[in-house]
């Protein structure tokens, strides 16, 4: 059986990661030369000690290993594609062209991920496939150099939609933000380096919006991020406020607030 690293901490660490994400380098700029370890800590609620904990592991600017108690990714790369392994067993496929990951492959079964970009390098289309069935897609539009919206909808239930409007503050993120933590990019996959998907915002992240609409029910969850940077003036606490509202049918199901922590220390020789 395939082992899998906590949902709840993979959807934190990929928060962590893109609310961190700047705009990618040039295709010509050197991979950073840097060997580093991020240690990702989440504590829920108002607790005071931490409920999960992961570490991530680079060499040469490149992640190498995810690991948290139940599991351990590791990362292979070669020249058109990467190899993500489970206990030394192949589990997914990354296609690479042009340097962007261009397709991902479950290896356990039979999906895989199509994604395509625009002339600037942006991600604006990623199709989803189950034994070569289109599945779901999600449209992805930029302004200003920040990712805009993301909308998935799929084709077997049109009145499904899931939209997601992200907002930013005028900060820009530095490069030490993002050469240690380009880990995930949240709309493909938690196992995709995001490196590997182009153009990514250049604002640091400070809110989002998700909607999910289907008939006569709607969710609606708001998301709101606060930071704190240490004295080199690297992030190293997220705190993530969230409020989630449901309505069904004109009566609302859900009024709920919750709070995350994210504790980011990341060391390089």
């Amino acid at each position: 059986m395939r082992k899998n690293i906590p949902i709840a901490l993979l959807m934190l660490i990929i928060i962590s990661v893109f609310t961190l994400s700047c705009k990618k380098k040039s295709i010509d700029e050197p991979t950073p030369q840097s060997n580093c370890e991020t240690k990702y800590e989440v504590i829920y609620g108002d607790l005071t000690s931490n409920a999960e904990t992961a570490l991530v592991n680079y060499e040469n600017g490149q992640i190498k290993l995810i690991s948290a108690s139940s599991a351990k990714l590791n990362f292979e790369y070669s020249t058109d594609k990467v190899m993500v392994l489970s206990s030394g067993v192949p589990v997914y496929q990354i296609d690479i062209t042009n340097k962007l990951a261009t397709r991902i492959i479950d290896l356990g079964n039979q999906s895989e991920q199509r994604m395509t970009y625009d002339g600037n390098r942006n991600l604006i289309k990623i199709d989803a496939y189950l034994n070569n069935n289109l599945t779901d897609t999600k449209i992805l539009t930029y302004s200003n150099g920040n990712l805009a919206t993301l909308t998935q909808t799929y084709p077997d239930e049109p009145a499904v939609k899931r939209v997601t409007t992200y907002s930013y503050s005028t900060d820009i993120a530095t490069n030490v933000d993002t050469d240690t933590r380009y880990l995930i990019f949240g709309p493909i996959d938690f196992n995709v380096p995001s490196s590997l998907t182009g153009t990514i915002s250049r604002n640091i992240l400070s809110g989002s919006l998700y909607t999910y609409t289907s008939g006569n029910y709607r969710s609606d969850i708001t998301k709101a991020y606060t930071y704190t940077r240490n004295g080199s003036g690297v992030v190293n606490k997220i705190i993530e406020n969230t409020h989630s509202v449901t309505v069904s049918n004109g009566v609302q199901t859900l009024d709920e607030r919750t709070k995350q922590t994210i504790l980011i220390n990341t060391t390089c020789n």
